[in-house]
C-alpha cells in the first residue's frame, strides 16, 4: 500500500479549518447520510452492543453521543483539535472521554492500550478512513486496545461507486419502444485503480478543500487481512426513500436507489 503520510499534516490542518463549518452542517444528530445510511448500519454491525467503545475520528461527536444515550461508555478520539472542541461544546451533560489522537501515529495509538476503559469492547470509525493518509498503523495497533474478538466497524465512501471527489453522476432520458420517456440515473466509473491522493470537499461551501486517499477494495481489505483481521460483516446501503429533499433540482445520490454511496464493514482480529 502506498505511503501518503507526508500529507497527514495537510489533512489535519484542513479539518481544523473546516471544523466550525462541518459542525454546523452536521448538527447534534448528524447529516442525512449519517442518520439514514451510516449510523443505523454501524449500530447493526455492533450488535450485541458492547459496554465500551473506542471511536476513531469522531468529528463533532454525534455518534459518540448516540452511543452514550444507549448506555455505552465511549472514548472518542480525533486528530483535529478544532473538531474535538466542537464535540465538547455540543456534549454538555454527556459522560464521554475525549482524546486528541493522530490515527497515523503508532506511538499515540499505543497509548490506547492503557486508556481508562481499555480493553474496549469494540472500535468504530465513521466515514473517515478515506481522509486518513495511512491506515496500516490503525490496523496494526488497534488490536492492542480491544478485547479478544472485538469488532472494528468502519464506514467509508464506497470505493467502487463513490471513489472520492472525482465521482461522475449522470442522468439519461430514454425513449422506450412504446413511446414512453423514462429517466435513469447512475454513476460513470472511471479510474477505479487510480488510487492515491485526491482533493475535494465534504460539504458544499466549506472553507477549504481537503485531501482524500482513494483505496480500492483490494488495497483496503488486503491491508487489514495481512495484519490478522477477518471480514465478518458488510453493508452497502443506498438512498431508497427519496433522500432529504435537497436534490430535487440537481442530480445526486438521491436519484439512485440501487447504487450504494457508502460501505459499512465489520472486522475482527484473529489474535
Amino acid at each position: 500500500m502506498a505511503d501518503y503520510s507526508d500529507h497527514n499534516a495537510e489533512s489535519l490542518a484542513a479539518w481544523d479549518q473546516n471544523a466550525e463549518f462541518w459542525d454546523e452542517a452536521q448538527g447534534d444528530e448528524g447529516n442525512y447520510w449519517q442518520r439514514t445510511l451510516v449510523f443505523p448500519n454501524t449500530l447493526d454491525l455492533l450488535q450485541p452492543l458492547p459496554t465500551t467503545v473506542l471511536e476513531i475520528a469522531c468529528g463533532n461527536g454525534n455518534f459518540a453521543r448516540q452511543l452514550s444515550r444507549l448506555g455505552v461508555s465511549v472514548t472518542a478520539t480525533d486528530g483535529s483539535s478544532a473538531q474535538l472542541q466542537a464535540a465538547l461544546s455540543r456534549s454538555e451533560g454527556y459522560h464521554l472521554n475525549w482524546i486528541q489522537l493522530d490515527a497515523t501515529d503508532r506511538s499515540q495509538l499505543a497509548t490506547l492500550a492503557g486508556a481508562r476503559h481499555a480493553p474496549f469492547g469494540a472500535a468504530v470509525c465513521n466515514m473517515a478512513l478515506m481522509d486518513i493518509a495511512e491506515v496500516t498503523p490503525l490496523f496494526d495497533m488497534l488490536p492492542l486496545a480491544l478485547v479478544e474478538g472485538a469488532p472494528f466497524v468502519f464506514s467509508i465512501l464506497h470505493p467502487t461507486f463513490n471513489p472520492g471527489p472525482q465521482v461522475r453522476l449522470f442522468r439519461e432520458r430514454i425513449e422506450t419502444p412504446d413511446g414512453r420517456l423514462i429517466e435513469e440515473s447512475g454513476v460513470r466509473i472511471t479510474g477505479y485503480h487510480d488510487t492515491g491522493l485526491q482533493y475535494g470537499i465534504a460539504v458544499v461551501g466549506q472553507p477549504t478543500i481537503q485531501p482524500y486517499f482513494h483505496r480500492t477494495l483490494t488495497e483496503l481489505f488486503s491491508a487489514a487481512f495481512e495484519r490478522g483481521w477477518v471480514l465478518d460483516g458488510i453493508r452497502e446501503p443506498a438512498i431508497i426513500d427519496g433522500g432529504d429533499g435537497d436534490a430535487e433540482q440537481r442530480l445526486s445520490w438521491d436519484h439512485m436507489p440501487s447504487i450504494p454511496p457508502v460501505m459499512v464493514a465489520r472486522l475482527r482480529h484473529r489474535g
